[in-house]
Order: C-alpha cells, then structure tokens, then sequence
C-alpha cells in the first residue's frame, strides 16, 4: 500500500504548479477568469454624466477607445479604479469586484435626473483574461485578424459560435487580453481557448502565479495596494487622471498635490531580506536620514519573485525616503522582521 503524501510534498508540489502558472505568463499564455465588475451604461446623457464622476477624459472617447479613471471620494482618495470603453453601443465599465455594488449604487443614485441608464451586467458577462508573452499571436489565431497593440482598446468579435468584446489590458507587465462574453457562452470559450492555444502554451493559471507577475510589475490591486485609504497620486495612477478637463469630484485635491508635486507618501517597489513574507501592515522604520527610527510607511503585499530570486513587496514610503536605495527595518509591533530596500518599478520589465 502506497504511503499518503507527506506535507512537505504536497508543498513543494503547490509550489511547482505555481512556477509552471507563472512560466506560462512569461513564455506563453495564461487564462484566467478576473471576478470583475461589468456595468453599462447607455442613454443620450451618458458621456456627459459619467464624465462629471471620474478623474479622467471621458467624452473625447470614440467607438472602440477605453480610458482608465478613478472615481475619487471628496478627499481625492481612490473610491474605485475603473476602465471604462466606448463599444460603440454604450459605455462598459471594468471595475473590481470588491467596489461593483458600491459604484453601482452611486451611479443608479443619479439615474432620475436625466437621460441614461446603468446596468449592473457583472453576473450576466464574464471576463476571461488572456496575459502572457504570447497572448496576442493567440489572439490572431482566434479572430484571424492581427492584434490590437495599443492599450485600453476594445473591438467586437464572433469565436466558438458567440459574441465576444475583446480589450487590451496588460495586468502583469506581458501582453494582455480581456474578452467579455455572455455567461452562458464561458465555458465553450475557455474550452476554445485552451484548446487554440496549446502550441503557444495556453494553461489556466492560479492566482498565486498571477499575484507574482502582477507585483513585479509593480501593478497595485484594490483593496490591497489601493483604496480608500489612498489618495490616487499616492498609489502612482497619474494615468488615471487628466488635469485639463472639468470639475470632478476631489478634483481640488488631487491637482493641489499634483502642481505642488509632494504627495505625503508614494506607492514603491522593495526589496526583502526575510525569513518569512511579511504581511500586509508590516511597518517601514527608516535607518537613516532626517526620517532615521521613525515610521516611514508600510508593506502592502509580498511574494517571493520567480525572476528575481528573492523576496519582494509593494507598500508605501514617506515622501523624504522616496531615493533608490533607501534601507528600511521592517517591524510588526516591537518585533523585527528583516530589511528591506526601496527600488525602482516595475521590478521586472517585459
């Protein structure tokens, strides 16, 4: 009779599908399902309103053209980050899945006062998304038309016998795909996928492997690396923003900090020296300067890079200890942690 498997095999068996999950990101393709947020929203008056809600340029968008916004609270903190594309027939917004109901709710609030309509599709639409080296010669191979390079565009299509909306979106620094179909479509699309993509080594992918590439790339995640707590230039989503359209809400705030150039803290890459991944909340104590053994931020989220060979994290750093270099303690209460070094981002360019 076969001995049951210890724990450390299983281990060390999770952590190889995990660099198999993440090799198919950087040398093929990886499929995964993103529970995202899908809303639509139509009507005569639609540009016009949501254009007043969010940070960035809305109304210059054409048919098949996306813009990435932030909806900002009145204190120019991130309340939601959001991809919003012209399809042609309306407006889709992509959101996290954690702020659905919450913009959802707010959008509807205004809905009485003129001429649009918003759609909460997120249970009847889902999001398949294709990131890796190789995602857009896939992508070719699927619609037999060459691929999409530029970011944030969107365009309609017919594969496995369904419609499909297909945007570009790089979620972990290789080239990215998101195809939006109709739920009960899904599951023929994933197989149709999968099964196109074999030569080009097509693998549904944890989200153990994504997190990794995703930090690399120095990409932050709602709700872990951004949110509420933020103010949006302090989480680096200056692509998030325009500073030439009208008013928006926390517009004040956030074209204060951006002319004056110092926000309090700015989102930065750092590099580990731990014997275990700190958790989010780990402290930052600055070693030297005018901030030496004091607070100067915090770590948002941790992963131990493939390509790296080492630990590494996202967090926050006080605005006097933003150099390259900069050499912090890490602490949970009184405890020591390790260290860690602040460097550029992304870590690890494609």
């Amino acid at each position: 009779m076969m001995n049951s498997q210890t724990k450390t095999e299983k281990q060390r068996d999770v952590a190889a599908d995990v660099r198999a999950d993440y090799n198919s990101i950087r040398t093929g393709v990886a499929v995964l399902e993103i529970p995202a947020g899908k809303l639509q929203v139509s009507g005569k008056n639609a540009v016009q309103f949501l254009n007043g809600l969010v940070s960035n340029e809305v109304k210059t968008l054409q048919p098949g053209e996306g813009v990435l916004v932030a909806f900002p609270t009145l204190q120019g903190k991130l309340a939601a980050l959001c991809r919003i594309y012209n399809t042609g027939e309306q407006l889709l917004l992509e959101l996290d899945a954690i702020n659905r109901e919450k913009i959802f709710k707010n959008l509807s609030r205004f809905v009485p006062a003129g001429e649009f309509f918003v759609t909460d599709a997120s249970d009847s639409l889902t999001l398949i998304s294709l990131q890796g080296k190789r995602s857009a010669e896939l992508i070719e191979s699927l619609t037999g038309q060459p691929a999409e390079a530029a970011e944030c565009k969107i365009s309609k299509h017919e594969l496995a016998g369904a419609d499909v909306w297909i945007a570009t979106h790089r979620r972990c620094g290789e080239p990215g795909f998101d195809l939006f179909v109709e739920a009960q479509a899904a599951a023929k699309m994933r197989e149709a996928i999968l099964e196109t993509g074999k030569p080009k080594g097509a693998r549904e992918i944890s989200e153990s492997a994504f997190d990794i590439a995703r930090i690399e790339a120095g990409q932050p995640r709602e709700g872990v690396d951004a949110g509420e707590e933020y103010i949006v230039l302090e989480s680096e989503l200056e692509a998030a923003v325009s500073y030439t359209k009208g008013c928006y809400l926390g517009q004040e705030v956030i074209a204060r900090i951006h002319w004056r150039g110092q926000p309090a803290k700015r989102l930065r890459g750092f590099l580990l020296e731990v014997d275990a991944l700190p958790p989010r909340g780990t402290e930052l104590f600055a070693v030297e300067g005018q901030m030496a053994g004091r607070r100067a931020g915090e770590i948002t989220s941790s992963v131990f890079s493939f390509a790296l060979n080492q630990p590494i994290a996202l967090g926050y750093a006080h605005r006097y200890c933003l150099a390259v270099g900069t050499e912090f303690i890490l602490k949970q209460g009184d405890a020591e942690l390790g260290r860690a070094k602040l460097v550029e981002l992304p870590f690890v360019k494609s």
